[in-house]
């Protein structure tokens, strides 16, 4: 195993997963708007909706639940600055795991079980919220491709760590 191929490797995709945790914040910071450029593209009246009408009217609501919430409640956007702001703490974390892939294993291990519970999740309090079953697999898939990501990494962090003590 040649070793600094390898840990260039493994860095790869650390980083790819940091961006990628970095670029969810789109979907936080901006809701409002992403919402409603996904009405216009997606929503009812669009070509879209003629095929999947009941997607589509999940978009409007979606659209129609979050304009309405920070019409009327401005503060509640406040939450989702709280959001972001634990996003970015998270993504801080992984800078750890890039620079010590070894000595910081435990932060890639956290992230997979993070990624196996953000699977999970939806399928728990989806129901509660009223969240379509086909949202919840689409949210659910995030933290399959999260884990799935880690998971070559975290194998040849094992095959370093091996490597380190022999």
């Amino acid at each position: 195993m040649n070793h600094d191929k390898t840990l260039k490797t493994i860095r790869f995709w650390l980083v790819l997963f940091f961006l990628g945790v970095l670029f969810g914040l789109h979907t936080v910071v901006f809701v409002e708007v992403e919402t409603a450029f996904f009405v216009k593209y997606l929503g009812n009246g669009t070509a879209f909706a003629e095929k999947l009408p009941f997607v589509s009217s999940w978009i409007d609501n979606l659209y129609i639940s979050v304009s309405n919430t920070y019409q009327t409640y401005p503060v509640m956007a406040y939450c989702m600055d709280w959001l972001s702001y634990a996003c970015v703490v998270f993504a801080i974390f992984m800078i750890g795991a890039i620079r010590h892939p070894v000595r910081n294993v435990w932060i890639v291990q956290v992230y997979m079980i993070a990624c196996l519970l953000a699977a999970v999740l939806p399928f728990i309090a989806g129901p509660f919220r009223g969240i379509p079953i086909f949202w919840r697999f689409i949210d659910g898939s995030f933290g399959v491709i999260g884990f799935l990501f880690l998971l070559r990494p975290y194998l040849l962090i094992k095959k370093l760590e091996a490597a380190e003590t022999s």
